[in-house]
């Protein structure tokens, strides 16, 4: 499996609306912190995390409310989605 970690534009797209949101409450350095060091654990252990759907995994940020779900791929990780866990859908 390789190193690299890509996005799909739909989490693109979520992870620029989070930052806008923590960088109009001023704590986009936190945020950036935090989902970096996320980033950080699948770079490290991509297969850590259990399979919740579809050969998607699920790694909750440790400050904010958002969580990152991401498949396994031979290249690296695709992140799939990123989601704020309070929103209604």
């Amino acid at each position: 499996m390789g190193d690299e970690i890509k996005a799909t534009d739909e989490a693109r797209i979520e992870i620029h609306k989070a930052k806008c949101f923590f960088e109009f409450n001023n704590k986009e350095e936190e945020f950036w912190e935090d989902f970096n060091r996320q980033i950080d654990t699948i770079r490290l252990m991509p297969e850590a995390f259990q399979v919740r759907y579809r050969n998607v995994r699920i790694i909750m940020l440790a400050r904010f409310n958002y969580s990152i779900h991401y498949v396994v791929k031979p290249y690296g990780v695709l992140i799939y989605r990123f989601l704020n866990q309070r929103q209604n859908y």
